[in-house]
C-alpha cells in the first residue's frame, strides 16, 4: 500500500472493527437534503462536518463521498470546477475528521447532462481521450482537496492508467486508486435517482459487468486494472455477488473494499419481483439451488398470506 496510515488502516485484516469500515456519504444541494433523502448517508454539505465527526466517534475507518453534480453540460466541466460540491465536501471531511480515509468517486455521471459516465463525440461514439482526460482531471481536483483515495468508477479499460499518471505527475503519489467493479443491477436504482445520474437515454450495461459472466470477467478486469496501477479494488453490489468476492479474494492480494450500496437490503426488500429475480440468480451461480427453490417457495407464501 501507499504511505498514508489512514489507508493501512482502512485496508488491515481481520478481524473485523470499525476501522475497517466506511460509509458511503451522498452530499445533496441542502434544499434537497431538506426535503428527507430516504437513504442512509445522505446529506446537505452544511451537514456534512456533523455527520462525519459522528461517524469518527464510532470509530469507522473512512467515507466514501458522492456528490450531486451542478452545472451540467455536455463536456463534464462542472467536475473541474474550483469548490465544486465534490471538492468542498472533502474539505469539509478532513476538516471535521481529519482521521477518516475519504474516497472519492472519479466519474463523468453526475456531472454530464446525459446523465453518462463518459463524454462522446459528435458521431455519438465514447470519446475515450476526453473522457479518460476529464477523470484524470477529476482525480487531480480530489486529491488536492484532501481525498486519500479515488475510485474511477466507469469500467474503461485505460482510465486506472490515465488517473494513476495524472496523480503521479502532479506529486500526488501517495494517493490510492480503487476503481470499482461494478455489477449491472437493479439495486443502483434509489440511488441513481436520488443523485440523479440516471442515463437521460438507455443505460450503461456496456460499462458494467453482465450478472452471468461477472465471477469470470471480475477477474479479468481485476487484473488488468492492478497492471494499470490499481493500489485496491472495490466490488458492488457485494450483497448478489458472495461468488465474485469470493473469486477475487483467491486471485488477488490488493486490498478489496465489499461495497453495499446505498439501501441495498432495503431495495432488495422494495423492489419485489425484480430485486427477488435478482438475489435468486446471485444464490444460483453460487451453486445454492437448494436455497433458490426453499427461498422463492417461501417469498411466495408470504405474498399469498392475508393482508399481503
Amino acid at each position: 500500500m501507499r504511505a498514508r496510515r489512514v489507508l493501512r488502516d482502512l485496508y488491515a485484516p481481520p478481524p473485523l472493527t470499525p476501522v475497517n469500515l466506511s460509509a458511503p456519504l451522498l452530499v445533496l444541494p441542502d434544499d434537497i437534503a431538506a426535503e428527507g433523502a430516504g437513504l442512509p448517508g445522505a446529506f446537505g454539505l452544511r451537514d456534512v462536518p456533523r455527520a462525519v465527526r459522528g461517524w469518527a466517534g464510532l470509530g469507522l475507518g473512512g467515507v466514501k463521498v458522492f456528490a450531486y453534480g451542478h452545472d451540467r453540460d455536455g463536456r463534464g466541466t462542472g467536475a473541474l470546477l474550483p469548490g465544486n460540491r465534490m471538492v468542498a465536501a472533502i474539505a469539509e471531511v478532513k476538516g471535521a475528521a481529519p482521521e477518516l480515509a475519504v474516497t472519492s468517486e472519479v466519474c463523468g455521471c453526475a456531472w454530464t447532462d446525459s446523465g453518462e459516465c463518459v463524454l462522446r463525440r459528435a458521431d455519438g461514439e465514447i470519446d475515450l481521450a476526453a473522457t479518460y482526460g476529464l477523470m484524470a482531471a477529476m482525480a487531480v481536483r480530489h486529491a488536492e482537496a484532501g481525498a486519500d483515495a479515488v475510485s474511477p468508477t466507469a469500467m474503461l479499460n485505460g482510465a486506472v492508467r490515465a488517473v494513476r499518471a495524472a496523480l503521479d505527475e502532479t506529486g500526488h503519489h501517495d494517493v490510492g486508486v480503487n476503481p470499482n467493479i461494478a455489477i449491472h443491477t437493479v439495486l443502483y436504482g434509489t440511488f441513481k435517482a436520488l443523485m440523479a445520474t440516471d442515463p437521460v437515454a438507455g443505460h450503461r450495461r456496456g460499462l458494467q459487468l453482465e450478472p452471468g459472466r461477472a465471477d469470470r470477467d471480475a477477474l479479468r478486469q481485476a487484473r488488468r486494472w492492478v497492471a494499470e496501477g490499481a493500489d485496491s479494488l472495490t466490488l458492488q453490489p457485494v450483497m448478489t455477488a458472495m461468488d465474485v468476492l469470493a473469486a477475487l479474494r483467491a486471485d488477488q492480494d490488493v486490498p478489496l473494499v465489499a461495497y453495499s450500496t446505498s439501501g441495498e437490503f432495503g431495495a432488495l426488500r422494495e423492489l419485489g419481483a425484480a430485486g427477488i429475480a435478482e438475489y435468486h440468480e446471485a444464490l444460483r451461480r453460487a451453486g445454492a439451488d437448494h436455497i433458490l427453490g426453499f427461498g422463492a417457495e417461501l417469498h411466495a407464501r408470504r405474498l399469498a398470506a392475508p393482508g399481503r
